[in-house]
């Protein structure tokens, strides 16, 4: 069993590893959540997926997410259901752009 500090260890070594193999697609999917951020709406990952080029590595959309909270360009606001068939109607984040 894994120890906190070691999970989060893996968890930053696979978005790190999702980051690099996107290459290009990292500042295209940052600069889609700091537009769906400067609308002031929420928004989920989903809106940002249906945004990027087919060819595009979405692998490392989590970790962009995760950047970006942390950076306090978006915060979390709920949940809500996915649109995406693939992850059959689960929940996901939904985020608004950061209050400063």
């Amino acid at each position: 069993m894994h120890t906190t500090a070691e999970g989060e260890r893996l968890r930053d070594a696979g978005m790190a590893a999702a980051e690099q193999a996107a290459g290009d697609d990292v500042a295209a999917i940052d600069l889609l959540i700091a537009r769906a951020a400067a609308t002031g709406k929420p928004f989920s990952a989903n809106d940002i997926r249906a945004q990027i080029p087919d060819d595009a590595r979405t692998a490392a959309i989590g970790a962009r997410f995760a950047h970006a909270r942390r950076r306090g360009v978006i915060e979390p606001i709920g949940y809500v259901t996915s649109t995406d068939p693939g992850t059959h109607a689960h929940q996901v984040r939904q985020w608004q752009g950061a209050r400063r």
